[in-house]
């Protein structure tokens, strides 16, 4: 599966109701492919253009973005939640930031969450969820 026919399935996926189990179809089909980092970008926007679903905890998009831990997935999870946070994303990242022994980078990290905060296209919940996950940070 390349780039575009991910794209194409997401879309499709968009018109249904059934989203984990269709997302989970297609991490299937994407992970036989021998998938690269450049697959995350895609999953990323699609969380992004509708940050009102439910993707499941974590869920099939999740679990196949975690994959690329260390290796790429931080980067391009920074740049979505830099670009329209979600309730989701946001989660995302405090995921990353609670494995994060590093003072100085869990200290960057929060601090992208701090500015998440300040998006003008952020929605109540995420808004919400975010400065949830700033209080348990300062304590």
């Amino acid at each position: 599966m390349n780039r575009i026919d991910l794209i194409n399935q997401l879309a499709a996926i968009s018109q249904s109701d059934d989203i984990i189990e269709l997302t989970a179809a297609l991490i299937d089909s994407l992970s036989s492919s021998s998938p690269g980092v450049e697959m995350l970008d895609p999953i990323l926007r699609f969380m992004e253009s509708h940050p009102d679903w439910d993707f499941g905890l974590p869920g099939p998009l999740v679990h196949f973005v975690e994959k690329f831990y260390r290796r790429g997935y931080e980067e391009e999870l920074l740049k979505s939640v830099q670009r329209r946070p979600t309730a989701h994303t946001a989660w995302m990242l405090n995921r990353i930031i609670n494995g994060e022994k590093d003072a100085i980078t869990k200290a960057k990290l929060i601090g992208v969450m701090q500015n998440a905060s300040q998006n003008p296209s952020i929605d109540s919940a995420t808004l919400e969820r975010i400065n949830h996950f700033l209080s348990l940070h300062q304590q």
